[in-house]
């Protein structure tokens, strides 16, 4: 039995990462992508210098390939989840640089597969069904401390993604990472 992984995303500052991680999280995901929660490539530079033990998944959408190639460079990320269409082999240059990759579609070469709703990062459910992949399965979308100990004992993900769903005001709130970590962590697959 292994325990549901936790990404906690849209976090901006060395601090929330920290304290994120130490109640519970496993992933600190970083937005590259246009967000009100994204940083700049050299904001996730510095926060992944700054907090190697911290395992950072780099969010992103629509990158261009030279642009992939500068965060990867730039950046200790632990892996890359890529939203949007691509033009060019996403996977094998976030592999050729020894990360991690999670796809947001079913991709038998990516290392992890993320589900996420039809608006990423709006806190919106959808209607959470499990596919039949091969891969580790990671679910996004609408999950909270509400919900997420259902939808984990339901589908027996491998993962779960949250960002509005611990947000205060916009903010993220400990107290709701702190409760979200704990349901979700409650099952073990």
């Amino acid at each position: 039995m292994s325990e549901v992984s936790v990404k906690i995303c849209g976090v901006k500052t060395a601090a929330m990462a920290e304290a994120a991680v130490n109640q519970g999280a496993d992933f600190i995901g970083l937005v590259l992508a246009p967000s009100s929660r994204r940083v700049s490539l050299d904001q996730a530079q510095a926060l992944t210098r700054q907090l190697p033990h911290i395992r950072f998944i780099a969010v992103v959408r629509d990158m261009a390939a030279e642009d992939l190639e500068q965060l990867l460079a730039a950046t200790g990320v632990w892996g890359v989840q890529y939203h949007g269409a691509s033009t060019f082999d996403w996977i094998g240059m976030v592999h050729h640089a020894g990360r991690q990759a999670i796809a947001t579609q079913v991709d038998e070469r990516a290392d992890i597969v993320l589900l996420d709703g039809p608006e990423p990062g709006q806190g919106r459910t959808w209607a959470w069904q499990r596919p039949w992949i091969s891969q580790p399965l990671w679910l996004a979308g609408g999950l909270s401390p509400d919900n997420v100990r259902q939808v984990v004992e339901t589908l027996k993900p491998s993962g779960v993604d949250v960002s509005s769903g611990v947000e205060t005001d916009g903010e993220k709130d400990l107290v709701k990472i702190t409760a979200f970590i704990k349901e979700a962590k409650q099952w073990q697959s």
